[in-house]
């Protein structure tokens, strides 16, 4: 389970990123800030087959990896792990963190989320139960704040006990299962792929949405994302 005591950390952001945007990189940027010498850096971890999304409306995998590659490559401690290709069914958080721990035995991982995905930990595969795998590193998301997260956490772990704050103006709450969940009040940047999708389909510019290099393999897999995107655009 997961310890307290000052070992090696990894801070994991999960996501389809189909496609990456800016607002996936500023939380990773502000996470990996804000937890200082507790981790050395964030693996961006694009998921294969997303339990909650529409898998006819994904670019491939190797797509959205290699986006995500090139959208780091000059950002110090952010990485892509392609971890997820190997695996195959859904890509349950739980399978990917006991992966990751099974890698690098005596490694922390910090999951980063948002605050509109924590509260729905209780539908995803054995997510009461991640506390046990990682500590979570949460974030404010449309409105949802601070009281959210302390009323979320009373109601999935009503025996959590409150710990001294990371940062000023956090919350700490220490979980059944060992792991810590972190709330930390960063700037929040309200962009979504699915507006992303809709915007490039109708040939508007997403500069500034998504980084320079992210623009550049769509258009060079304009076909692709196209026929991907031209169906459904949630998520």
């Amino acid at each position: 389970m997961p310890e307290t005591s000052a070992r090696p950390g990894r801070l994991v952001l999960g996501g389809a990123f189909n496609p990456l945007h800016i607002g996936h990189l500023r939380f990773a940027v502000e996470a990996l800030e804000a937890l200082g010498p507790l981790a050395d850096g964030v693996d961006l971890t694009p998921t294969a087959v997303p339990p909650h999304k529409d898998a006819g409306n994904l670019l491939p995998f190797g797509l959205r990896a290699a986006m995500t590659e090139a959208a780091v490559t000059d950002m110090p401690g952010l990485r892509c792990n392609r971890a997820e290709a190997r695996r195959r069914g859904p890509s349950y958080t739980w399978d990917m963190l006991s992966a990751a721990r099974a890698q690098a035995p005596g490694t922390d991982f910090y999951f980063l989320l948002g605050m509109s995905d924590f509260v729905l930990l209780p539908t995803w595969f054995r997510g009461e139960e991640l506390p046990r795998l990682c500590h979570f590193v949460v974030a404010p998301r449309a409105g949802m704040g601070a009281k959210d997260f302390t009323a979320a956490v009373l109601r999935l772990w009503p025996t959590a006990r409150e710990r001294p704050p990371l940062v000023s103006g956090g919350l700490c709450a220490a979980l059944p299962g060992g792991g810590l969940a972190h709330f930390l009040p960063l700037p929040v940047l309200e962009i979504s792929a699915s507006g992303i999708r809709q915007r490039w389909l109708a040939g508007r510019n997403i500069s500034w949405l998504v980084p320079a290099p992210v623009a550049r393999l769509l258009e060079r897999s304009r076909h692709i994302a196209q026929t991907r995107w031209s169906g459904a655009t949630r998520g």
